[in-house]
């Protein structure tokens, strides 16, 4: 197959063995994988992407896939656990299960750490995307090599049941620039978010932000991320403000 001897050629010695591999997909979804090339080609990161017949080979159009059935799955048990609640408190609520860092922590606690192949540092691992990226690509793999209701059922009772508490996120509000924003317009200062720096390194974008009050410069915090380097900065800086105004 072309993915591999793809594999071959990127020099996988740094990734599990087939059997291994086998073991830890049976553990991790509960069923045994018929197609191992789905589930390598899910993480191989676009940092060691190569052209294959003139198409770029690499977990983003897994990603991509996976990303969708993950939102649906989702989506699907909100809708019936909330049936009373409104589309923003659904849509924020889905939004605290699946955003990058949510990912990127269940994807380490399930071990994709081992799999991953990437040319990043561990820090830029860790900084960027590529752990959620490799999650989402990885369920991506596990609906076309065993269909939706198996995955369906491994995102319901692996993932949801055993590692999120749907309850407490909907009881809790982490959208830091929101609290900002209405703290600022109660007491009637100004508020702007400045983009400092934008630096590529590598296949990401490392972003600098800082927070200015009536002005004033408070927090700063760098991320792969732009809305998390925004969210964080926010949070920071209300930190400060409550901390000034006792």
């Amino acid at each position: 197959m072309a993915l591999k001897k793809l594999l071959s050629l990127l020099n996988t010695k740094n990734l599990k063995s087939d059997k291994s591999l086998k073991n830890w997909i049976k553990l991790t979804t509960g069923y045994s994988p018929k197609n191992l090339s789905l589930y390598q080609q899910a993480f191989f990161h676009s940092s060691v992407s190569v052209k294959r017949s003139g198409t770029t080979v690499s977990n983003e159009r897994l990603e991509f896939l996976g990303d969708a059935l993950l939102g649906a799955i989702v989506a699907d048990v909100l809708f019936k656990m909330y049936p009373y609640k409104d589309e923003g408190f659904l849509t924020q609520l889905r939004s605290k299960i699946v955003n990058g860092q949510s990912l990127k922590e269940l994807a380490l606690k399930f071990g994709i750490d081992h799999f991953l192949k990437a040319s990043l540092t561990r820090e830029e691992k860790t900084k960027s995307s590529a752990y959620g990226d490799a999650f989402e690509a990885f369920i991506g793999a596990v609906y076309l090599d065993m269909g939706f209701n198996k995955t369906k059922t491994f995102v319901v009772s692996r993932i949801l049941k055993l590692h999120v508490n749907i309850e407490d996120l909907a009881n809790t509000n982490d959208d830091y620039k929101s609290q900002l924003q209405i703290l600022c317009q109660k007491n009637k200062y100004t508020l702007e978010y400045k983009l400092l720096s934008e630096e590529r390194q590598g296949a990401h974008k490392l972003y600098l932000v800082e927070v200015y009050v009536n002005g004033k410069a408070y927090t700063r915090f760098e991320s792969y991320s732009k809305r998390q380097a925004e969210q964080k900065a926010a949070q920071l800086t209300l930190e400060e403000l409550r901390n000034e105004n006792g």
